[in-house]
């Protein structure tokens, strides 16, 4: 913060006095360099041909030679140079020996340019603006230029979309010299629509205001640790341990981060729409009690209501009109993707939705319910994509695609193709395979080019007339391998890839090639394969872990049951995954955030089998290890 006095009625020993959180100056009247180098030019002339830091020592060494009056102006031309040559401690160091009685009209507009300079590095524009204001009236026409400049960047700052909250964040924290918890409340609001990500680019600037900065700071990592508490204190403490300036104690810090927190509850009245009967019923049932547990778990004084729909989109309309008589406002489901849109195309909707699919591509939000509607689900087509990236964050350049001769098989190609193509990436074969064959032998020769080397042997063979001693040779240009298949065809194929020499090579595939059943001696031959899986079943791999409810099936509908938990825990923080697009939910079925989009993005965790059981994969795995059997 810049805090300029001055004394009324221009007495003579009016001073301006300079306080920059983190900047301290010394007592004693600054110094100016012993030599400086090019003392043959002029000041002015260093300053004409952009040489800042020479020109501001040439003035500071000038202001230790001549009269007080001079001193004055010298100094603020300094000021400005040192600030020119991008350095504003020495800048600020030299403003707290002016007197205001010494300077004339051009230099007091000057000087107000550099109070201007110093408080946008302190990403204070509105501060700016005031001191830009009063440096017009007198303003040197040489001076122009800097003035013109510096009221751009305060405009440009100023339409950045979080520099209002940053502002008003920045009056909060002035106003507490101690701890005050509603007031700091207040100031964490205040932030909630910038991102995490300009928070935290914004808690490390050095030029601004180091309490701002710290409360930034504060901020970030309150956000980083609301949804999963565990890490909490130690956060905290780090924290301190980067801002003791700061007068907010640990315990202070940790009762902020409480009374945050405890605002984020789940709507009063929700309302569930799932199917009770028909074909997906199952599966609804798998995710109504993923619901139930999370809300047994915590429910945040909510009430919870299940609402019968069946496989027509009717039954779901005529369960949404029974929720709003029932006083709910939100709306969870329905599952199916026809309900859903039948839903959504209500002329009278009117109640917040988390539907438990994707919504219709491009669902815009009916007037009053923008940035309210959202979709949950277990896209496959999604984990396609996130394989891409996923594989592209390992290096992988070239690939193959394998997958099903179906609908399903074309979608999850396409979907990996599509994120995987970036830059010099590329697909190098692709092949369909029959859903219901035994031998794929055919199709992976193919896409291993090993017929190619079965030809050329048949040719060579029939150019000399006699029997040859040759082994078909694969490819080797393949980086990975995307298989699409469900986990009794993925059995045959991994087996028949290790036969074909292809075993070294990398195969992803999506969640659809874990059964979800804990079965170590029946997926042996999954061993290698890599796949995309909700935390909740990497965290339950074996059967004794699984719970005892016969809806997960044995662990065939255990994802649903994740996406079910995951459901309800969502609920309040959706506002602020809109508001902060970095902020990321992290739950049973995976890491979601908004992007923007209605449809909640999904990225999901990463396993290998390894003795024919998931285990986490890491960037040091070794796809030897993984063929081992189960002792």
């Amino acid at each position: 913060m810049i805090y300029v006095v001055y004394k009324p009625l221009q007495l003579a020993t009016a001073v301006i006095l300079i306080i920059l959180l983190g900047l301290t100056g010394c007592r004693t009247s600054p110094r100016a360099p012993a030599e400086i180098p090019g003392q043959d030019i002029s000041a002015e002339q260093a300053f004409a041909r952009r040489d800042f830091a020479l020109a501001a020592r040439t003035w500071q060494q000038q202001a230790l030679e001549t009269t007080p009056e001079k001193a004055a102006s010298y100094r603020v031309r300094a000021a400005d140079a040192w600030l020119l040559a991008d350095q504003p401690v020495p800048a600020t160091d030299l403003l707290k020996w002016i007197s205001l009685d010494e300077l004339n009209a051009a230099d007091r507009s000057r000087l107000e340019l550099v109070l201007a300079d110093l408080a946008l590095r302190q990403e204070r524009p509105r501060e700016a603006r005031i001191h830009l204001d009063q440096a017009q009236a007198q303003l040197p026409n040489s001076s122009r230029s800097r003035y013109d400049s510096l009221a751009s960047r305060i405009e440009a700052m100023l339409e950045q979309p979080a520099m209002q909250d940053i502002s008003r964040a920045a009056m909060l924290s002035d106003s507490m010299s101690a701890y005050n918890p509603l007031t700091a409340l207040d100031l964490l609001e205040s932030l909630e629509n910038v991102p995490s990500s300009e928070l935290a680019v914004r808690a490390d600037n050095p030029r601004a205001d180091q309490q701002l900065t710290a409360w930034l700071d504060l901020a970030l990592v309150i956000r980083q640790n609301l949804v999963h508490p565990e890490g909490v204190e130690e956060s905290i403490s780090s924290w301190k341990a980067r801002n003791p300036h700061l007068p907010v104690t640990e315990a202070e810090g940790l009762d902020l981060w409480l009374r945050y927190r405890q605002q984020f509850r789940p709507p009063g009245k929700v309302a569930v729409l799932l199917p009770a009967s028909g074909r997906v019923s199952a599966a609804a049932a798998a995710i109504r009690d993923g619901l139930m547990s999370a809300f047994l778990e915590n429910s945040g004084g909510s009430e919870i209501m299940f609402f019968a729909t069946g496989d027509q989109p009717e039954s779901a309309i005529s369960a949404y009109f029974s929720a709003l008589d029932s006083g709910a406002k939100w709306i969870i489901g329905p599952l199916q993707k026809e309900s859903i849109e039948a839903i959504l195309a209500l002329a009278g909707l009117s109640t917040p939705v988390l539907a438990l699919n994707d919504l219709p591509i491009g669902f815009m939000a009916p007037p009053g319910l923008e940035g309210q509607i959202f979709g949950i689900s277990l896209s496959q087509e999604k984990e396609a994509a996130s394989i891409a990236r996923h594989a592209l964050e390992r290096g992988y350049q070239r690939a193959v695609v394998l997958t099903p001769e179906s609908d399903w098989g074309d979608r999850m190609a396409s979907a990996f193709q599509a994120d995987f193509l970036q830059e010099n990436q590329q697909i190098i074969a692709a092949a369909r395979f029959q859903e219901g064959e035994n031998n794929y032998s055919p199709v992976i020769e193919r896409i291993l080019k090993i017929d190619e080397s079965k030809a050329r042997k048949a040719q060579l063979e029939n150019t000399l007339q006699m029997p040859l001693e040759y082994e078909a040779v694969r490819r080797n240009d393949i980086d990975v391998i995307f298989l699409a298949a469900t986990s009794d065809q993925a059995r045959l194929i991994r087996p028949q890839l290790r036969f074909h020499d292809a075993g070294d090579i990398p195969v992803y595939s999506s969640g659809r090639v874990y059964s979800g059943q804990p079965d170590p001696a029946y997926n042996q031959d999954l061993n290698g394969i890599r796949f995309a899986i909700t935390p909740w079943q990497l965290e339950h791999t074996r059967a004794e872990d699984m719970p005892e409810l016969e809806s997960i099936r044995g662990g065939n509908f255990a994802s649903l049951f994740a996406v079910g938990h995951d459901a309800w825990n969502i609920l309040p923080w959706l506002e602020l995954m809109k508001k902060d697009p970095d902020f990321r939910f992290t739950g049973y079925s995976g890491s979601y955030e908004t992007r923007h989009a209605a449809n909640l993005s999904r990225e999901p965790d990463w396993a290998v089998f390894r003795r024919g059981r998931p285990a986490p994969l890491t960037l040091d795995f070794i796809e030897e290890d993984s063929d081992e059997t189960e002792p």
